[in-house]
């Protein structure tokens, strides 16, 4: 696959100063920040997965809207690990979100160009301007600006402390006079800014500055997810300790461009799969994640629209002729018809039937192994979860 790598206004340089950080009982308030940037060296994306292969097929509406300048455009926040990671010796990119892009990618027959950036409000920015296309990672905090995607990875988020802190639930750090860093914009952020009472948050351009905060005594607890404070205790903290509880459940999804509607339905179809196929916990084993969660697929009805909309792209892109694609569609319009009866049992003979079509036309040459498997993973477990 051809790959471009870049990388965005990276990493702010410095200590971050406390100077503006009163404590505030009504509402978080922001540390005074470094307004030098440097810009890291250009990371270049691992995209060595080994796993199921997508054939979405994607149609020139959709294309207009994923990957209008040719290349498809994906930001990364490797701030989070749950995200990507950045190493920093090779500068490479991997994790969940490099895996899941390269997949996109691939089975989109476009080029990846993979943006990284240390942050999540830049990345958001790149979106809104149409400097990307896509970004990982944009869940509670870019919902407003863009069309954000089903959730591929819920991240379990909590407080970071050090080992003689008397704090021994997440209840216990919402008290007058705690400060606690949190990187700016991200879920925990927005979560915290409209549930904490009485304790202060201290914002940082990045998860990495938000924990060094903690590690030097400038604040008493970190707040993010599992995986970037087990990683920060191995590395930088031995004497840290995570609560036992969560504050917070965060889902990590795609975002895109507001209005990019083809692109969104493409988008979705695809992470619905990449879940059922085992790509995400593929994925996930291989950044050695703790406390994340795979989410559950969305609503029958809609999953059916997938496919839906799949079987139209076969046509449109010559794949099917009309009667073919119509011998599909005519299944799951019936699924859905007998749906909305309250007919269940009847509704999942409809995707079966569709199920075995689809096999006809592998066995017939007529589709290819990938493309009769981008489809068939989504129908067969829509039967299955239904039957069990």
């Amino acid at each position: 696959m051809n790959i471009v790598s870049q990388s965005c206004a990276a990493l702010l340089l410095g200590a971050v100063s406390l100077s503006g950080c009163a404590d505030r009982a009504n509402g978080p308030v922001v540390a005074a920040l470094s307004t030098d940037f440097a810009v890291a060296a250009a990371p270049s994306a691992v995209c060595d997965v080994d796993g199921p292969t997508w054939k979405g097929d994607a149609d020139a509406a959709v294309l207009n809207e994923l990957a209008p300048s040719g290349a498809l455009r994906v930001g990364i926040n490797y701030g989070n690990p749950n995200n990507a990671t950045l190493n920093p010796v090779t500068g490479q990119l991997s994790g969940v979100a490099v895996d899941l892009a390269c997949t996109l990618a691939k089975g989109t027959d476009r080029p990846l160009t993979v943006v990284g950036y240390s942050g999540g409000p830049p990345m958001l920015a790149g979106v809104t301007s149409g400097a990307l296309d896509l970004a990982f990672t944009l869940a509670a905090a870019g919902s407003n600006v863009v069309n954000v995607a089903i959730s591929h990875l819920g991240v379990e988020n909590t407080y970071l402390v050090p080992g003689a802190s008397p704090f021994q639930s997440v209840a216990d750090v919402d008290a007058p006079g705690v400060l606690i860093s949190v990187a700016q914009g991200n879920s925990p952020d927005v979560y915290l800014s409209a549930t904490l009472k009485n304790a202060t948050l201290v914002r940082t351009a990045t998860v990495p500055q938000a924990l060094a905060l903690l590690a030097r005594g400038q604040v008493n607890a970190f707040a993010g997810s599992r995986s970037a404070e087990a990683m920060f205790i191995a590395s930088s903290f031995p004497s840290g300790r995570m609560l036992p509880d969560n504050f917070l459940i965060a889902n990590i999804a795609a975002g895109l461009p507001l209005g990019h509607d083809q692109g969104l339905g493409y988008v979705d179809e695809f992470i619905d799969w990449a879940k059922t196929s085992g790509l995400v916990q593929l994925a996930v084993g291989r950044s050695q994640l703790i406390g994340v969660s795979i989410p559950p697929p969305p609503p029958i009805e809609q999953r059916l629209a997938f496919l839906q909309h799949h079987v139209a792209r076969l046509v449109t892109n010559g794949v099917l002729n009309e009667g073919q694609g119509r011998a599909l569609a005519v299944k799951l319009e019936g699924a859905l018809d007998r749906l909305s009866a309250g007919e269940n049992e009847a509704a999942m003979n409809k995707v079966a039937a569709f199920i075995n079509q689809v096999d006809a036309f592998r066995n017939a040459g007529i589709l290819s192994e990938e493309q009769s498997a981008s489809l068939l993973v989504i129908a067969q477990d829509v039967v299955a979860r239904a039957t069990a």
